[in-house]
């Protein structure tokens, strides 16, 4: 693990360490050969999430940082309640725009993309490394989180999509994060499921069978 001062050391170092895994799946073979070929999610073709996945769950980091820094108290304080205030207020359109803005990444090529996740990855390292621990960052719509928590939903980004993408190519074993990067991101997806459905029926979702609601996926 990175030791690093600033924001919470342990998300920051697990969150750069889900990134090293993007970038190797970004650039595994098995992905350039199936590039053109659909993925496992709904109108979108390999390519276009695994441009999703380099933006989405590494490189916008980077993006939000180099923005003006916010004062005042969090919108969202934490990355559950981020989840599941978003999550209700997008639209088919959001939705949308989310797969296009994969493939439009994407177009450069593999090759291309990989060099850019990289790029952008070195410059991110060096940049965490700099904030201060309580530093917050605006993201979607201007709304406001500390920057810890906010590693905290690139993590379910990294987690959820590279498991979409070794599906998608048949790659059956996966590429491998650190465990206690799956154990906050299983620990943040029951707090968003409770937070939208309630907490008793997340109990019964993952306690009982046959009397569980409609409350998985939690995203």
């Amino acid at each position: 693990m990175l030791e690093l001062d600033g924001p919470d050391a342990e998300v920051v170092g697990l969150f750069l360490g889900g990134a090293q895994v993007v970038l190797a799946a970004v650039a595994d073979g098995a992905v350039g050969r199936a590039w053109d070929a659909p993925s496992t999610l709904e109108g979108q073709a390999v390519s276009g999430l695994v441009g999703h996945l380099a933006r989405g769950g590494v490189w916008v980091v980077g993006d939000y940082l180099d923005g003006a820094v916010p004062t005042g108290d969090p919108d969202f304080d934490s990355a559950a309640q981020y989840y599941a205030g978003m999550l209700d207020r997008m639209t088919a359109n959001d939705h949308r725009a989310v797969r296009e803005r994969g493939a439009s990444i994407a177009e450069v090529g593999q090759a291309a993309l990989v060099a850019t996740l990289s790029e952008r990855l070195a410059a991110l390292e060096v940049q965490l490394r700099s904030e201060p621990a309580d530093r917050l960052v605006a993201v979607i719509g201007g709304k406001t989180l500390r920057l810890d928590e906010y590693l905290k939903t690139r993590l379910i980004e990294q987690i959820v999509h590279l498991d979409d993408l070794a599906r998608s190519v048949g790659r059956a074993q996966g590429w491998q994060v650190a465990p206690e990067a799956e154990a906050l991101v299983l620990a943040v997806g029951v707090d968003i499921g409770s937070r939208r459905h309630g907490a008793a029926s997340m109990v019964r979702s993952l306690y009982r069978s046959g009397f569980a609601e409609e409350t998985m996926p939690v995203l």
